[in-house]
């Protein structure tokens, strides 16, 4: 193994949080292929790819994929430890975490109702629901676009294309940070973070049931419905693989797009040619929001386990290894793309990997999209003089699902002349 020439890495610490692209920029430059320390304190380390080629290798080979149980018989690698029952079997039946053929066989049941005609059905649903929740805020002059949107919107959309409540939102809320909080990866989670997860967990398992059931007797226009006839049908979609499905859209169809709306808005207002350039032409909103998740992910780092040995980089990665696939430096790597510290919402060439690639590629990521392009066009054209009320930003403690605590904005209410 060649020795590096920088100290360890840990990506979990607040210092990389706070300011990851410093961090990115000086382990691309010098060591690429890094053996850093791993989330998990009892495993002896983990590779982190920094360069767009390296990252984009990995996501594509199915020499890498996400059971740690098919190369390793230590358990270290499993997202949950087996004391938190619940929680273990519905995280273990997410897809995310499953390689083929389950991940096939569920992905391929879901992606029926993703379908571009469901997105494009859904759109003014997130443009009524996003007009909606300015309708709360606008009279105030300011706004914890967090709180007040960011995070509502995507909850609420999740919440109408699942068939559930959306006013239920505070508790899907509470039970999606606490799952979170435990199967993301990062330091290892202490046994309180773990309990958390665990009540939410049943939590969830029993709203949902009930919900499922009512479905089989009286079907609806819903994922839901959709989930429960492929399992009537034999689509070999056993119960736990139907709550784990609902809970994972849930929470994960929610987490991607809360920072994606609130890190895009922070560029923009950070970036103001661009956010002028936004206002006085709307239409460019497609291109624009694949550059603010270029310019700074929603999901910064993927994990992936290696199943077999792997040379990348002149460093060799054996059987059994973590890698950590940082897609925040791959999207700022300068020998992909050109002035990638620029926010440039024309930018042409712009294959991004800030949804992964290969099998895993995210799922919702055209409701994603869709929900950012509806709703940063909708928070530009409703609220003249957006702006920072706070330049000092408090970052979640979170490397994957990166984004602000909050962010604080204000704004003038428009003159009301009729």
């Amino acid at each position: 193994m060649t020795v590096s020439t920088v100290e360890r890495l840990n990506p979990f610490i607040p210092e990389v949080i706070q300011d990851p692209y410093t961090f990115y920029r000086r382990y691309r430059e010098l060591d690429p292929v890094h053996w850093g320390l791993a989330a998990n304190p009892r495993l002896s380390g983990s590779w982190y790819l920094f360069r767009y080629q390296d990252v984009m290798q990995v996501l594509e080979s199915p020499k890498f994929g996400r059971e740690a149980a098919k190369v390793r018989d230590d358990g270290e690698g499993a997202p949950v430890p087996p004391a938190y029952r619940g929680f273990r079997t519905v995280v273990n039946n997410w897809m995310v975490f499953r390689d083929p053929p389950d991940h096939t066989r569920l992905r391929s049941l879901v992606n029926k109702v993703f379908s571009p005609k469901m997105i494009e059905n859904i759109r003014p649903v997130i443009f009524d629901i996003a007009d909606s929740l300015l309708d709360q805020v606008q009279a105030n002059g300011q706004m914890d676009l967090v709180d007040d949107f960011a995070f509502p919107l995507p909850v609420m959309v999740i919440a109408t294309m699942l068939g559930v409540d959306p006013q239920d939102r505070p508790l899907f809320r509470e039970w999606a940070l606490a799952l979170q909080h435990a199967s993301a990866s990062r330091l290892t989670p202490s046994p309180e973070v773990y309990a958390k997860a665990e009540q939410a967990t049943w939590g969830f398992i029993e709203y949902f049931k009930q919900v499922i059931v009512q479905r089989h007797s009286e079907p609806r226009q819903d994922l839901i419905t959709a989930l429960v006839k492929a399992q009537d049908e034999g689509d070999k979609l056993s119960d736990e693989e139907v709550l784990a499905t609902c809970i994972h859209l849930l929470t994960a169809g929610h987490e991607t797009t809360i920072n994606l709306i609130s890190k895009g808005t922070l560029a923009l207002l950070r970036n103001p040619d661009a956010l002028k350039l936004l206002r006085s032409h709307p239409e460019l909103i497609t291109g624009a929001v694949e550059e603010l998740i270029r310019y700074d992910s929603p999901v910064q780092m993927v994990t992936r386990w290696a199943f077999a040995d792997f040379e990348i980089g002149s460093k060799l990665i054996r059987r059994g290894d973590s890698v950590g696939l940082i897609l925040g430096s791959a999207n700022r790597d300068p020998a992909r793309f050109v002035n990638p510290d620029v926010l440039d919402i024309q930018r042409q060439d712009n294959k991004h990997c800030g949804f992964g690639s290969g099998i895993h590629f995210c799922l919702g990521s055209a409701l994603a999209r869709a929900e950012a392009q509806i709703a940063l066009n909708v928070l530009l054209n409703r609220l003249p003089e957006l702006r920072l009320l706070d330049d000092k930003v408090e970052w979640a403690n979170n490397i994957v699902f990166h984004g602000p605590k909050h962010l604080h904005l204000g704004f003038r209410e428009p003159v009301n002349i009729s």
